[in-house]
């Protein structure tokens, strides 16, 4: 153990008479061989996730990053499924001085750092081979600094702001906007926990519009709107790369098929769901960009009248597209009471308690009108912003009749489903809590089907 510990200090020590050499873009991918602290990756960035992958009881992968202030590292490694990882931190000279080495996933854990300088972190095997995701936040930022990569031509609809990307700290939270309208004041709350970084917008159509508007706003270090049309661009490294290192991103309007066919389970589905589950950045959507946010979500089509109630087993839902625990077991729909849409509501709760074994009980909706917005932090608090009123649904009990080729019976006597409805305003003073399910400063009330006869009370 002693002549490892010695080799690794001269290795390391030789590694340092390299010097300190200004570290390029923000590493997103680990890249052999990095088997050795000779050959550790840098480029790891505070805050930016680096993607890799264990292939061999015998790979280890090293990182080495500079750490320009004296506090608290942070480390989180999450893995993929039915495998076992773990990571160990170095100073530049010696042994570990933090570990992980539990069968948790993602593994997290600190270190107070009271030195400044050079550290190395080591991923290794415990059990089983597969890829990773691993987040290291440092005191005071550091590590490489966050260029601009080339985007495709046709992704690119161009930045307002600073053209040098700002890494930043972020805060996590979910801003549904139901459509019409934006509302600055969602927006405001989104960039407020953007740390100042930038703010990427994401469409299958449309033009560059929300760069000047929602730079207008302030407090972004820039605004870049990306249009990506095929699952080729949603893979592209540098889209990947744009979205993990913003501060925050929001979804537009259009059409929520594109959406689905394009990101879901693409480098742009994953780069979000590393935005909300790891980095713990603000991300949201209005209208299509609203519709997919649930664990549950209607890809489209379905008519905005009671016709849905006649048949709701066949009525189309997807199920996990984005990972947000605060919004699992939930269905959204937008344009609300514009459009009558609290039939298609219900709808959707019920196809998803069919058709993939939701509990009526657990089983939630939340419809938005026209310029109103629901921004939810990171624990499931809510605020309601804008001037139509955001619904949130609940089963009272389980629907009586729900089979396919059937007329929709979810009665109980003309309540069956508990609806909660929060006014918008300017100060977002109305809430919600998603994780008790009640509110403040809203009202109550009942919608019910018999036999496909829609009730409201």
């Amino acid at each position: 153990m002693k002549t490892k510990n010695l080799v690794r200090k001269l290795s390391l020590l030789s590694a340092l008479a390299l010097g300190n050499t200004a570290l390029a873009a923000c590493l997103a991918t680990e890249t052999e061989p990095n088997n050795t602290d000779t050959q550790a990756n840098s480029g790891l960035c505070s805050g930016t996730a680096v993607s890799g992958t264990i292939s061999s009881s015998s790979d280890y992968d090293w990182f080495r990053f500079e750490v320009p202030a004296t506090g608290t590292i942070s480390i989180s490694m999450s893995h993929a499924a039915g495998i076992d990882l773990d990571w160990y931190l170095y100073k530049a000279t010696g042994s570990y001085v933090a570990y992980r080495s539990t069968s948790s996933n993602p593994e997290t854990g600190s270190y107070n750092a009271t030195s400044t300088g050079t550290y190395y972190l080591r991923v290794k095997r415990y059990a089983g081979t597969g890829s990773y995701s691993l987040n290291v936040t440092l005191p005071g930022g550091g590590g490489g600094t966050p260029t601009a990569c080339t985007l495709p031509s046709k992704v690119n609809l161009g930045k307002t702001g600073n053209a040098t990307p700002k890494a930043s700290t972020t805060i996590g939270g979910t801003v549904m906007m139901g459509g019409g309208p934006d509302v600055d004041e969602a927006i405001k709350w989104m960039i407020a926990r953007a740390g100042g970084g930038d703010f990427v917008v994401l469409r299958s159509t449309g033009t560059n519009a929300y760069n000047e508007y929602i730079y207008g706003l302030g407090g972004v270090n820039s605004v870049q709107t990306l249009l990506i049309t095929n699952t080729t661009q949603a893979n592209d490294a540098c889209v990947v790369q744009t979205i993990k290192n913003a501060g925050a991103v929001f979804m537009a309007g259009g059409n929520q098929a594109d959406y689905i066919n394009y990101f879901k389970g693409q480098g742009v589905g994953n780069a979000l769901n590393y935005l909300i589950g790891t980095k713990r950045a603000p991300v949201g959507g209005t209208s299509a960009g609203m519709a997919i946010l649930g664990q549950y979500y209607h890809p489209g089509g379905a008519p905005d009248t009671t016709a849905v109630l006649q048949n709701p087993t066949a009525v189309t839902i997807g199920n996990s597209f984005l990972a947000n625990p605060l919004l699992a077991n939930l269905v959204t729909d937008t344009h609300f009471t514009e459009r009558n849409r609290q039939p298609r509501l219900a709808t959707f709760m019920a196809s998803s308690i069919y058709n993939y074994g939701a509990g009526w009980a657990a089983m939630s909706g939340v419809g938005a009108d026209e310029n109103t917005a629901v921004a939810i932090d990171a624990a499931g608090a809510a605020r309601v912003y804008g001037t139509g009123n955001a619904l949130f649904v609940r089963g009272t009990n389980s629907p009586e009749v729900l089979q396919p080729s059937t007329p929709l019976t979810w009665y109980r006597a003309g309540d069956a489903l508990r609806v909660y409805k929060v006014p918008g305003t300017a100060t977002g003073a109305n809430s919600f809590n998603l994780v008790n399910w009640t509110g403040s400063g809203g009202t109550t009330g009942y919608w019910s089907s018999n036999n496909g006869a829609w009730a409201t009370k």
